[in-house]
């Protein structure tokens, strides 16, 4: 009786453990609580995350991308992040890949890709950061 009560207790622990890092690991680490983040997901990619941080040198983005259907190896695609104002003008607009592309498929290794950019300036209160899937080549990208 007792050893199934310490079996309990354990199951228990293990539980919350459990929880407590998968909700760590979903949640979206923002510099401050002014800013919204938005992920677009599209062509067979899916934004999987997306976390930001003040750092010294601005505010990083970045996260990770994943397979979803309709995904065929295109080396093409890259992701458009996007600054936009609480009043809907575009702030900022920079094009960025995510490596390695394309994204492998194996049962043995990662199936997901990750993205990183520095962007100088911390946008202001209010604003939103959009990182958003482009089917064209950074080459063909008209941003």
């Amino acid at each position: 009786m007792n050893t199934s009560n310490n079996f309990k207790s354990y199951l228990t622990v293990a539980l919350v453990i459990a929880v407590s890092a998968v909700t760590g690991c979903a949640s979206t680490q923002t510099p401050s609580s002014n800013l919204r983040v938005e992920r677009h997901s599209g062509g067979g990619v899916q934004v999987q995350s997306l976390y930001l941080a003040q750092t010294d040198k601005g505010l990083r983005i970045s996260g990770s991308v994943g397979r979803m259907v309709g995904y065929n190896n295109s080396p093409r695609r890259h992701l458009d992040v996007e600054i936009i104002a609480a009043d809907g003008a575009v702030l900022s607009r920079v094009a960025a890949n995510f490596n390695p592309n394309p994204i492998r498929r194996s049962r043995h290794s990662r199936t997901h890709s990750n993205y990183t950019v520095t962007l100088p300036k911390i946008p202001p209160a209010g604003s939103v950061v959009r990182v958003a899937v482009h089917a064209d080549s950074l080459s063909d990208c008209r941003n």
